[in-house]
C-alpha cells in the first residue's frame, strides 16, 4: 500500500497531508527519507518530525458533526492564545477536519479518521449543497439580494450561489454547490454588504439540528451513507444526544 494511503487508513492524516509531509521531507521510513509512490505494509518503523508512529490495528472509521464555535481556528496544531480544535476532545481516535471554515463563522464541520472519504468530500469534484444563514449590517433590499444572487467574478471563476433568498429583515439563507463561505464574503463585499455573522447549518444531508456551539456527535449509519452517496436531502432521523468535551 502506498505510504500516503497507509497514513491515511491509520488515521493520522488525510492523504493529501501525507504527500505534504513526505515532500518536506518529515517522513523517514526505516530511517530513510520517504518519497512518493513508496510502499509499506506496516511493518515498517515509520517517524514523522522524528517521531514514532505507534501502529496498531486501524481504529473503526467514523465521521463527526461539529458545531464549532465562533473564534476557533479549523487546525488541529496549537497556536498560542488562539483557540484550535486541537482544544476540543473528540474521543480516543484522531479526526481531521473535512475542508475548513474561517474563524469569524460558526456552524457545521465534518471532522473524521477516514482519510479515502476525506479526500473524496473535500475534492472539487465531490457536488454537494452547503447551507448558510448570513446575518448582514442593513435590511435587505429586492435589489440587493437580485446582486448577491447574480454572483461576482473571483479568479478567473464565476461564483454563484446556487440558491438565496431572504430569511428576515437582515438575513440571507445562502445555499452553495461550488465555493465556501470565504466566497459568501467575497460577493457581500463586492454589492457593499457587510456580514456581522454568517453560519453554515447544512453539508449535503447532514444539518447542525439541535447541537449546542462546541458540542458534538457521531453520524449515524444513515446519514453516513448518504454523506458518501453525495445525497442532498435532509434526513428523517431519532434525535441523537450532543456530546460537550472541551
Amino acid at each position: 500500500m502506498r505510504l500516503q494511503k497507509f497514513l491515511s487508513e491509520i488515521g493520522f492524516c488525510s492523504r493529501s497531508q501525507a504527500e505534504n509531509f513526505i515532500r518536506a521531507g518529515k517522513i523517514l521510513v526505516d530511517g530513510k527519507p520517504a518519497k512518493l509512490g513508496d510502499k509499506v505494509d506496516g511493518t515498517e518503523v515509520i517517524t514523522v518530525d522524528g517521531q514514532r508512529l505507534q501502529l496498531k490495528a486501524p481504529p473503526k472509521k467514523k465521521v463527526v458533526i461539529f458545531y464549532k464555535p465562533i473564534g476557533v481556528e479549523c487546525t488541529l496544531s496549537a497556536m498560542g492564545g488562539v483557540k484550535t480544535l486541537l482544544d476540543f476532545d473528540f474521543g480516543p481516535d484522531r479526526v481531521f477536519p473535512i475542508g475548513r471554515m474561517d474563524r469569524d463563522s460558526d456552524g457545521l464541520l465534518l471532522l473524521t479518521n477516514d482519510g479515502e472519504l476525506g479526500n473524496k468530500l473535500a475534492h472539487p469534484s465531490h457536488l454537494h449543497e452547503e447551507e448558510y444563514l448570513v446575518v448582514v449590517e442593513k435590511p435587505l433590499t429586492a435589489d440587493l439580494i437580485a446582486a448577491f444572487a447574480e454572483g461576482i467574478i473571483h479568479e478567473d471563476s464565476k461564483i454563484v450561489p446556487h440558491h438565496v433568498e431572504q430569511h428576515g429583515e437582515k438575513v440571507l439563507r445562502c445555499i452553495l454547490h461550488e465555493g465556501r463561505i470565504r466566497h459568501i464574503r467575497k460577493i457581500c463585499e463586492a454589492i457593499g454588504l457587510k456580514i456581522i455573522h454568517a453560519k453554515r447549518i447544512r453539508v449535503g444531508a447532514i444539518t447542525l439540528g439541535d447541537l449546542e456551539p462546541g458540542t458534538w456527535r457521531v453520524l449515524t449509519d444513515l446519514e453516513l451513507q448518504a454523506l458518501r452517496q453525495g445525497g442532498i436531502a435532509r434526513l428523517a432521523r431519532r434525535r441523537v444526544a450532543p456530546i460537550r468535551r472541551t
